[in-house]
């Protein structure tokens, strides 16, 4: 009966550090999934994220481009699940100077992390917390780029905005939201011409196949209690998330598409 005891007791010690060893792994891999956050300590120098600003700025600028869709990667690349390159992205409208671009982002909050706002910051902000040294670029046609960025500096900016931050929201459920799925919804707001929620997201699942993230049944159970912002609930069976490849392809179905590109950071 001792033995039986020890054994059971021993049983439970393992089974108590193997579920902590793997809510660390889904804490080390998923904290900057998309990472919609300016808030951490940098991968780069000031200097040098002052200058990718500036290339990337210059390569804006070059193509005669007033609003595109700029994302990084808030993750190291072998980290993050398979499809997925990029995880932050952010609406890039040129200054009324004419020469700097103005980034236009959804951050969630650190105290609440489940609540994000809209932040306006600069380029070398916005590639705080990228763990890559590129850049993923999207550039609307010439028609959309002047809607785009006629509508974010209008009072309709804003009102595609959920503020409850799920980590992997699903873009077609309106209950969460990521800084993916507001560009996505914004994007569709704009060439549907209605901020009618529940119409978009109707119209969306006609529309698009958004990026499927493969999640085992014990990551689903384990997930949300090693990190808050890994809400699974707008998931019924397969979980699909907005990323850079979703709103490409939303922009392409819309014949809106200029150009997509990769640019690399030259040091």
């Amino acid at each position: 009966m001792l033995k039986f005891i020890k054994i059971t007791l021993c049983l439970i010690a393992a089974l108590i550090v193997a579920c902590s060893l793997f809510g660390w792994h889904l804490h080390t891999v998923y904290r900057g999934f998309v990472g919609s956050t300016n808030s951490g300590e940098p991968t780069y120098s000031q200097e040098v994220r002052e200058g990718f600003g500036r290339q990337i700025t210059q390569s804006l600028k070059d193509k005669g481009v007033k609003a595109a869709i700029v994302s990084r990667s808030g993750q190291d690349r072998e980290d993050l699940p398979k499809g997925i390159i990029f995880t932050h992205s952010a609406f890039w409208i040129l200054a009324e100077d004419g020469e700097n671009y103005e980034v236009w982002n959804l951050y969630h909050g650190e105290d609440n992390r489940n609540i994000s706002s809209l932040v306006t910051d600069s380029p070398a902000e916005f590639l705080r917390l990228t763990k890559e040294a590129d850049a993923g670029i999207l550039v609307p046609s010439q028609e959309m780029q002047d809607k785009l960025a006629a509508y974010l500096r209008s009072a309709h900016y804003g009102s595609m905005h959920q503020i409850n931050y799920s980590l992997i929201s699903n873009p077609f459920d309106a209950r969460w939201q990521n800084c993916n799925e507001f560009m996505l919804d914004t994007l569709a707001s704009i060439f549907w011409n209605t901020d009618v929620t529940s119409e978009i997201k109707t119209r969306l699942k006609g529309t698009l196949t958004p990026s499927e993230i493969t999640v085992s049944p014990v990551t689903r159970l384990v997930g949300p209690m090693v990190d808050e912002r890994l809400i699974l609930a707008d998931h019924d069976g397969d979980i699909f998330t907005t990323t850079r490849q979703t709103l490409g392809q939303f922009l392409d179905s819309q014949g809106a598409l200029a150009e997509d590109y990769i640019l690399q950071l030259t040091q």
